[in-house]
């Protein structure tokens, strides 16, 4: 694993892998942690809470002042 040398043309961790290893790791936590919270339904009640809430304000509503 070596995608952050290859992409940025640096090495923060002198090539080990070691950065690359704690990317892939916290990417792969977080997307179960969303997957679990969805899942028991609180993360996907409170998006749709959201998104609704969004869509019974109008766009100037949110620029008032």
């Amino acid at each position: 694993m070596d995608f952050i040398e290859r992409w940025l043309h640096i090495s923060p961790d002198g090539g080990s892998g070691a950065l690359e290893f704690l990317v892939v790791t916290a990417i792969i936590l977080v997307l179960l942690t969303v997957v679990i919270l969805a899942r028991r339904g609180s993360l996907l009640e409170k998006l749709i809470g959201y998104l609704e809430q969004l869509g019974k304000h109008g766009a100037s509503d949110r620029f008032d002042g």
